[in-house]
């Protein structure tokens, strides 16, 4: 059986990665419904939105899931805490998820104009709540919430919503916005697939911009850099995210017709982003703003031992799988829509 501590760590490195991912393969089809009201001029245009990401955003969700159940599995009391402090914004979240299924599910199951321009609009508001409330949510975990000695949540649920998670809302909402247009200008054929690309050429550039501002804004709190000045090696996390960031505008310009490589790009700003804001959880995912000494570490909310090893040796088996099929998935569904 391996180590203990050494067992707590590789947890918290996964339920990084698993965050990550999530944030990764969930942003074009949350960026299709954010573009769903604004985007397609006919019925055909919707009906490729919504066939791009039909075969692949359930699977997607499956990482939200591995998220969740690892935060529970893994470190009970964060999950506990984190549901507490947070309570309104994971209703939100859940709202969100529910709204999007739903509409995305039933909105060719009717020809009935109304109710498929009334489910386009709850896909865009179901896309919308969930993409703002994680833009809101990792920018707490990032900056810390009011979290005293006791491990009591002293801030106003106003307070969760100050400008600086607002913006973090703004940031998730134009990179998923630049990850599903991009998508689009590639997996669609037709007058759609050349809006979509403007539209990513604009929508990177703005982002660019607005993650400036905000990695700046959070290397500015407080204890954020802590991580960061022990080990500045980790700088190249933030700088290889500003790379990304640049070279999405480059090839969108560049590459007009190869609009799969600013949306990979996109993706790799999406996932060093995320990695730039979670190298400063270590060792408290719970952060507290009040005193860096009321974070709720990682070793002290870890499951046993035995707990941690099972949970690993299942890790090993079932996330190979999941990977497979999605990219089984992918390399299934890799025709373009016309």
């Amino acid at each position: 059986m391996l180590d203990y501590n050494l067992l707590i760590n590789v947890w918290f490195v996964l339920w990084c990665v698993i965050w990550a991912i999530y944030l990764v393969v969930d942003s074009f089809a949350l960026g299709v419904g954010l573009l769903s009201p604004f985007l397609p001029k006919t019925a055909n245009q919707l009906s490729q939105m919504v066939r791009s990401i039909g075969p692949f955003w359930g699977g997607n969700q499956v990482w939200l899931i591995l998220a969740a159940g690892g935060t529970f599995a893994a470190f009970p009391l964060i999950f506990s805490k984190m549901f507490t402090f947070l309570y309104l914004p994971m209703m939100l979240l859940l709202v969100g998820l529910i709204l999007r299924g739903i509409c995305i599910e039933l909105i060719y199951s009717d020809d009935n104009k109304t109710l498929q321009k009334l489910l386009k609009y709850g896909w865009f508001l179901g896309s919308l709540i969930i993409t703002a409330v994680l833009g809101v949510a990792f920018t707490n975990f990032f900056r810390g919430l009011m979290i005293d000695a006791n491990y009591v949540y002293t801030g106003t649920l106003l307070g969760l919503f100050n400008i600086y998670a607002l913006l973090g809302a703004v940031l998730f909402i134009l990179l998923f916005l630049t990850s599903g247009a991009y998508w689009l200008a590639f997996k669609v054929a037709g007058e759609l697939s050349t809006t979509a690309q403007k539209w990513g050429k604009m929508f990177s550039i703005a982002t660019a911009v607005v993650a400036l501002i905000y990695i700046l804004g959070l290397f500015n709190t407080d204890n954020f850099a802590t991580n960061y000045n022990a080990y500045p090696v980790l700088y190249l996390i933030p700088l290889i995210a500003v790379i990304f960031a640049l070279a999405t505008i480059a090839l969108g310009f560049l590459k007009k017709d190869r609009p799969f490589f600013p949306f990979l790009t996109n993706l790799g700003t999406i996932f060093f982003g995320a990695a730039t804001g979670v190298v400063t959880l270590y060792p408290c995912i719970l952060k507290s703003a009040i005193n860096p000494d009321y974070g709720i570490s990682i070793f002290d909310a870890a499951s046993s031992q035995l707990t941690l090893s099972l949970m690993l040796y299942g890790a090993l088996v079932f996330v190979p799988i999941v990977i497979i099929y999605q990219l089984w998935s992918y390399t299934k569904f890799k025709d373009k829509i016309n």
